[in-house]
């Protein structure tokens, strides 16, 4: 039957690809093909990789801006803290990634590969010091780390330099 080849073709795709099977519960893969389903767009072919990289991507951070906004707009009436952690990739570089939580929201804000450099108090201050100026210093509460000496000490600077932050380790 003509689902039966359809649903083969997917699994091949997956299977091909190496792609997690649990895209298959991912709601924006079964809308595309819900879509796709439900509109016989004549001549249609899926997007290709540059397609993907650029123009689909930027267009998807602009969504993602768009739906973000109003939890950004909230930090300056609500007060916002940055969390921090370090973690390592498959390919074992290491990483520290930045949180914005306000009110119960927790939002992404970046993760910067650490390679090659000297995970001291100073370069991790930097990277809170960079992050609190791009959420607006005047918005920032408190920041939070691991327990590590190096992000203690980061947290001691950020506290002599912002006197309306706070900083704790965990």
């Amino acid at each position: 039957s003509e689902k039966e080849h359809l649903d083969y073709e997917i699994a091949r795709m997956f299977y091909s690809a190496g792609l997690p099977l649990n895209l298959a519960r991912n709601p924006y893969f079964q809308s595309a093909f819900i879509y796709a389903a439900n509109h016989n767009i004549a001549g249609y072919f899926p997007p290709g990789y540059n397609l993907l990289r650029t123009t689909l991507l930027q267009k998807e951070k602009t969504n993602i801006d768009r739906l973000c906004a109003s939890i950004r707009n909230s930090w300056n009436e609500k007060g916002v803290s940055i969390v921090s952690d370090g973690w390592s990739d498959s390919q074992r570089r290491p990483h520290i990634n930045f949180m914005a939580v306000s009110d119960g929201d927790a939002m992404f804000l970046k993760s910067v590969d650490c390679s090659g450099q000297t995970k001291d108090m100073h370069f991790i201050y930097n990277l809170l010091k960079e992050v609190i100026n791009e959420v607006e210093y005047t918005n920032v509460v408190q920041v939070i780390t691991d327990n590590a000496s190096n992000c203690k000490g980061a947290g001691q600077l950020i506290e002599q330099e912002f006197l309306s932050i706070v900083t704790h380790s965990i």
